[in-house]
Protein backbone atom coordinates (compact mmCIF):
# COMPACT_ATOMS: atom_id res chain seq x y z
CA UNK A 1 0.00 0.00 0.00
CA UNK A 2 0.59 3.68 -0.71
CA UNK A 3 -0.48 6.87 -1.45
CA UNK A 4 -0.84 6.85 -5.20
CA UNK A 5 -2.03 10.43 -6.21
CA UNK A 6 -2.75 9.53 -9.79
CA UNK A 7 -6.03 7.28 -8.20
CA UNK A 8 -7.27 10.03 -5.88
CA UNK A 9 -7.68 12.47 -9.06
CA UNK A 10 -9.35 9.36 -10.73
CA UNK A 11 -11.55 9.02 -7.87
CA UNK A 12 -12.29 12.93 -7.61
CA UNK A 13 -12.84 13.37 -11.48
CA UNK A 14 -15.58 10.57 -11.37
CA UNK A 15 -16.97 12.24 -8.59
CA UNK A 16 -17.22 15.88 -10.43
CA UNK A 17 -18.14 14.14 -13.35
CA UNK A 18 -20.95 12.36 -11.36
CA UNK A 19 -22.68 15.76 -11.01
CA UNK A 20 -24.89 16.27 -13.64
CA UNK A 21 -27.30 18.22 -11.40
CA UNK A 22 -24.87 20.22 -9.04
CA UNK A 23 -26.52 18.42 -6.07
CA UNK A 24 -24.19 19.37 -3.30
CA UNK A 25 -24.72 16.55 -1.59
CA UNK A 26 -22.95 14.50 -3.95
CA UNK A 27 -19.77 16.60 -4.20
CA UNK A 28 -19.48 16.81 0.02
CA UNK A 29 -20.07 12.86 0.17
CA UNK A 30 -17.60 12.00 -3.14
CA UNK A 31 -15.65 14.36 -2.01
CA UNK A 32 -14.78 13.18 1.32
CA UNK A 33 -15.55 9.72 0.65
CA UNK A 34 -12.79 9.61 -1.76
CA UNK A 35 -10.34 11.65 0.78
CA UNK A 36 -11.17 9.07 3.03
CA UNK A 37 -10.27 6.35 0.63
CA UNK A 38 -6.87 7.73 -0.25
CA UNK A 39 -5.83 8.34 3.79
CA UNK A 40 -6.32 5.08 4.92
CA UNK A 41 -4.99 3.89 1.46
CA UNK A 42 -1.38 5.51 3.00
CA UNK A 43 1.21 3.61 5.09
CA UNK A 44 2.72 4.80 8.01
CA UNK A 45 6.40 3.91 8.97
CA UNK A 46 7.74 5.59 12.46
CA UNK A 47 10.60 5.27 14.51
CA UNK A 48 10.30 3.84 17.78
CA UNK A 49 12.17 4.73 21.30
CA UNK A 50 11.82 4.67 24.88
CA UNK A 51 12.41 3.22 28.57
CA UNK A 52 10.47 0.23 28.83
CA UNK A 53 10.38 -2.44 31.29
CA UNK A 54 12.85 -4.32 31.12
CA UNK A 55 15.59 -1.90 29.95
CA UNK A 56 15.57 0.68 26.64
CA UNK A 57 13.15 -0.02 23.24
CA UNK A 58 14.73 0.36 20.02
CA UNK A 59 12.62 -0.25 16.66
CA UNK A 60 9.70 0.93 13.99
CA UNK A 61 6.37 0.97 13.35
CA UNK A 62 4.34 0.07 10.11
CA UNK A 63 0.64 0.99 9.94
CA UNK A 64 -2.02 3.33 8.69
CA UNK A 65 -4.87 5.85 9.83
CA UNK A 66 -8.17 4.89 10.09
CA UNK A 67 -10.46 7.90 9.45
CA UNK A 68 -14.10 8.94 9.02
CA UNK A 69 -15.52 10.17 5.86
CA UNK A 70 -18.99 11.74 7.70
CA UNK A 71 -16.50 14.34 9.50
CA UNK A 72 -15.34 15.63 5.87
CA UNK A 73 -18.74 15.27 4.54
CA UNK A 74 -20.60 17.37 7.47
CA UNK A 75 -17.95 20.39 7.12
CA UNK A 76 -18.16 20.48 3.30
CA UNK A 77 -22.10 20.40 3.08
CA UNK A 78 -22.37 22.82 5.64
CA UNK A 79 -20.36 25.03 3.89
CA UNK A 80 -22.50 24.75 0.51
CA UNK A 81 -25.62 25.39 2.06
CA UNK A 82 -24.10 28.59 3.40
CA UNK A 83 -22.50 29.51 0.01
CA UNK A 84 -26.18 29.92 -1.51
CA UNK A 85 -26.94 32.52 0.52
CA UNK A 86 -23.19 34.26 -0.26
CA UNK A 87 -22.91 37.31 -3.55
CA UNK A 88 -19.59 37.04 -2.79
CA UNK A 89 -16.53 35.01 -1.76
CA UNK A 90 -17.57 31.67 -2.40
CA UNK A 91 -14.31 30.20 -3.68
CA UNK A 92 -12.19 31.34 -0.46
CA UNK A 93 -14.87 30.40 1.84
CA UNK A 94 -15.51 26.33 0.05
CA UNK A 95 -11.51 26.43 0.08
CA UNK A 96 -11.43 26.98 4.12
CA UNK A 97 -14.02 24.95 4.71
CA UNK A 98 -12.61 21.59 2.52
CA UNK A 99 -9.31 22.14 3.98
CA UNK A 100 -10.92 22.31 7.51
CA UNK A 101 -12.58 18.86 6.76
CA UNK A 102 -10.05 17.20 5.44
CA UNK A 103 -7.58 18.70 8.26
CA UNK A 104 -10.24 17.45 10.40
CA UNK A 105 -11.33 14.44 9.60
CA UNK A 106 -7.22 13.45 9.51
CA UNK A 107 -6.11 14.32 12.86
CA UNK A 108 -9.24 12.71 14.39
CA UNK A 109 -8.07 9.33 12.79
CA UNK A 110 -6.75 6.68 14.95
CA UNK A 111 -3.19 5.87 13.67
CA UNK A 112 -2.29 1.95 14.92
CA UNK A 113 0.88 0.38 13.75
CA UNK A 114 2.35 -2.82 14.49
CA UNK A 115 6.14 -2.04 15.94
CA UNK A 116 8.95 -4.49 16.21
CA UNK A 117 12.43 -4.06 17.64
CA UNK A 118 15.10 -4.71 20.37
CA UNK A 119 15.43 -4.11 24.42
CA UNK A 120 18.69 -3.20 25.86
CA UNK A 121 18.62 -4.21 29.59
CA UNK A 122 20.90 -3.26 32.27
CA UNK A 123 24.43 -4.93 31.71
CA UNK A 124 25.46 -7.85 31.78
CA UNK A 125 21.76 -8.55 29.98
CA UNK A 126 22.15 -8.92 26.04
CA UNK A 127 19.66 -7.40 24.42
CA UNK A 128 16.44 -9.37 23.53
CA UNK A 129 13.64 -8.72 20.92
CA UNK A 130 10.17 -6.90 21.59
CA UNK A 131 6.74 -6.97 19.42
CA UNK A 132 3.99 -4.84 19.79
CA UNK A 133 1.54 -1.93 19.37
CA UNK A 134 1.36 1.60 19.58
CA UNK A 135 -1.63 4.04 19.11
CA UNK A 136 -1.50 8.02 17.91
CA UNK A 137 -2.54 10.32 15.32
CA UNK A 138 -1.42 12.31 12.36
CA UNK A 139 -1.30 16.04 12.46
CA UNK A 140 -0.50 18.20 9.06
CA UNK A 141 -0.83 22.35 8.52
CA UNK A 142 -3.97 22.94 6.61
CA UNK A 143 -2.68 26.25 5.27
CA UNK A 144 -0.60 24.88 1.86
CA UNK A 145 -3.88 22.68 1.31
CA UNK A 146 -6.38 25.98 1.75
CA UNK A 147 -4.08 28.12 -0.38
CA UNK A 148 -4.18 25.14 -3.29
CA UNK A 149 -7.64 24.65 -3.11
CA UNK A 150 -8.39 28.38 -3.56
CA UNK A 151 -5.86 29.08 -6.37
CA UNK A 152 -7.79 25.96 -8.14
CA UNK A 153 -11.54 27.22 -7.68
CA UNK A 154 -10.28 30.15 -9.28
CA UNK A 155 -8.39 28.93 -12.17
CA UNK A 156 -11.56 27.09 -12.88
CA UNK A 157 -13.65 29.93 -13.06
CA UNK A 158 -11.72 31.14 -16.57
CA UNK A 159 -12.41 27.65 -17.69
CA UNK A 160 -14.73 26.83 -20.48
CA UNK A 161 -13.27 22.86 -20.95
CA UNK A 162 -11.12 20.96 -18.99
CA UNK A 163 -12.51 22.38 -15.61
CA UNK A 164 -13.45 18.99 -13.69
CA UNK A 165 -10.18 17.08 -14.59
CA UNK A 166 -7.89 20.32 -13.44
CA UNK A 167 -9.50 20.97 -10.23
CA UNK A 168 -9.70 16.66 -9.72
CA UNK A 169 -5.76 16.80 -10.31
CA UNK A 170 -4.88 20.17 -8.35
CA UNK A 171 -7.15 18.92 -4.98
CA UNK A 172 -5.51 15.35 -5.44
CA UNK A 173 -1.92 16.80 -5.15
CA UNK A 174 -2.52 19.44 -2.57
CA UNK A 175 -4.23 16.92 -0.37
CA UNK A 176 -1.25 14.16 -0.99
CA UNK A 177 1.27 17.26 -0.14
CA UNK A 178 -0.47 17.76 3.08
CA UNK A 179 -0.61 14.06 3.97
CA UNK A 180 2.87 13.43 3.18
CA UNK A 181 3.75 16.01 5.23
CA UNK A 182 1.79 15.65 8.33
CA UNK A 183 3.41 14.39 11.09
CA UNK A 184 2.61 10.93 13.20
CA UNK A 185 3.02 10.82 16.71
CA UNK A 186 2.19 6.93 18.55
CA UNK A 187 2.56 5.83 21.90
CA UNK A 188 3.72 2.16 22.87
CA UNK A 189 0.77 -0.44 24.36
CA UNK A 190 1.20 -2.61 27.21
CA UNK A 191 4.86 -4.28 26.53
CA UNK A 192 5.99 -1.40 24.98
CA UNK A 193 4.30 1.08 27.12
CA UNK A 194 6.90 4.11 27.73
CA UNK A 195 8.30 4.01 24.25
CA UNK A 196 7.02 6.68 21.63
CA UNK A 197 7.08 6.78 17.99
CA UNK A 198 7.33 9.81 15.59
CA UNK A 199 7.05 9.63 11.45
CA UNK A 200 5.29 10.08 8.32
CA UNK A 201 2.85 8.60 5.91
CA UNK A 202 4.08 7.78 2.72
Amino acid sequence: MGLNVATLKDDLLAVFRSMTDGDDAVFAEGAAASTDNYVESGSIVTADAGPVSGGVFAGSGNGGNTTDDQICRGIVLTACDAMRAMATGGNAYLAAQLSAGVHSMVTRGAVNTDVTGMVTPPPPAPPFPRDGSAKGGQTGVPAPMQAAFLAAFTAMDGMTEGGDEHLAGQIAVAVDAYLKAAVVNTNGQGALAGSAGIGAMA
